[in-house]
């Protein structure tokens, strides 16, 4: 609400008995304007029956002690501000998939994931400080590049290095820890009542991830596709050594050579000395994205496929970030809209490899899709 001359000082709260005739019932920017040298008294009839605009408001401190609109007043002529934050951090998590996936495929998932852990936790901890609301907006940019870029990069690091048999297991339920981590910031939230504490607390932590680069070994697909072969072969070695198993030296050794690729296809080197200095024609054709799209049936289901993500990032974002609206308690809505993602993991875990791709696809889209429809005409 707005600040009222003569009634408001330091000691007065968002709830006073003033404000039932002072301020325009239900308008949180204007106040009826005071009478003329009336300048020390708080009372109904020295106040006109007009109303002006106000440029500083008293803020209701009862469920948050400090939000970005409290600190930027993003409020009456700044309102249209508040909702950029998000569509900025949705902006920068599209240009942090494009860029730092096309990163992580020249440069190698690990550089990926370590510039996704400096422009996420950069971002986070520089947001938190922010002195006005533009530069908070543009570190959100870079948070959100960051945040999608490590989201992206870990998990075609994680696909890359599992096996067949446990593909699926683990593609899916590393989203079960995403769940997680989203449902801890409303948990942080309920003690962390201040946005800049907890901006930090669930960005800053980011940095940790930097001793990935030591801890964490390179994809060994992404070395035999780049001809790095000799450093594929060490690390298959250490892998070996951890897990307590024998690499039979033939597999490694052999004058012919056979790598899995990523496909599942088998791709064989005429000799060994060919296939590590990467001579080979295959080895100098450098591949990118804008192959995917060359033929025509490629370029028709990648076409699906990003429609298909599309859809799925707007009804998720869509939902998630409006648990406010739902009525009841903020933090237990938010926990709960996270939380349910958990038994959908589950679930389709145990039908994709019955189903296939296609069907569970298809059954999972007609059941959000329904879901939404029919939540449209719950009564309030």
């Amino acid at each position: 609400r707005c600040v009222v001359p003569n009634c408001d000082d330091n000691t007065t709260h968002y709830e006073e008995n003033f404000t039932e005739w002072a301020i325009p019932e239900g308008d949180q920017c204007h106040v009826w304007t005071l009478k003329n040298n009336i300048t020390d008294q708080c009372e109904p009839d020295v106040f006109f029956n007009v109303t002006s605009s106000c440029s500083q408001w008293v803020y209701d401190t009862s469920l948050f002690s400090a939000t970005t609109v409290t600190q930027f007043d993003l409020t009456c002529e700044k309102d249209w501000l508040r909702p950029l934050a998000g569509s900025v951090y949705m902006t920068g998590m599209v240009v942090g998939a494009i860029v730092i996936g096309d990163l992580a495929d020249r440069f190698g998932r690990k550089k990926g994931i370590l510039v996704s852990v400096l422009l996420f936790g950069t971002g986070g901890v520089i947001s938190a400080v922010s002195p006005n609301y533009y530069m908070f907006l543009l570190m959100q940019f870079f948070t959100g590049a960051g945040g999608n870029g490590l989201q992206i990069a870990t998990y075609i690091l994680l696909v890359e290095f599992i096996g067949v048999k446990w593909r699926t297991f683990c593609g899916i339920n590393i989203h079960i820890a995403v769940a997680l981590g989203e449902a801890m910031t409303g948990v942080l939230a309920v003690f962390i009542r201040d946005w800049r504490w907890l901006q930090l607390a669930i960005t800053a932590p980011a940095f940790l991830l930097i001793s990935y680069t030591w801890l964490m070994p390179e994809s060994v697909r992404w070395l035999v596709a780049e001809g790095r072969n000799d450093e594929a072969k060490k690390i298959i070695e250490r892998v070996a050594r951890v897990n307590n198993v024998e690499v039979l030296r033939h597999l490694l050794d052999a004058h012919n050579v056979q790598f899995r690729s990523v496909d599942g296809t088998l791709l064989l080197s005429s000799n060994n000395t060919q296939l590590v200095s990467g001579t080979t024609q295959e080895a100098k054709i450098k591949k990118t994205v804008i192959d995917v799209l060359r033929t025509p049936i490629m370029r028709m289901r990648s076409f699906i496929i990003f429609f298909c993500w599309g859809v799925c990032a707007v009804v998720y974002y869509g939902l998630s970030y409006n648990p406010i609206s739902l009525g009841g308690n903020i933090f237990v809505n938010f926990i709960s809209i996270m939380l349910v993602e958990i038994p959908s993991y589950i679930f389709t875990f145990l039908i994709l490899d019955r189903l296939g791709r296609k069907a569970t696809l298809s059954f999972v889209f007609l059941l959000g899709g329904v879901a939404c429809f029919i939540s449209g005409f719950i009564p309030e």
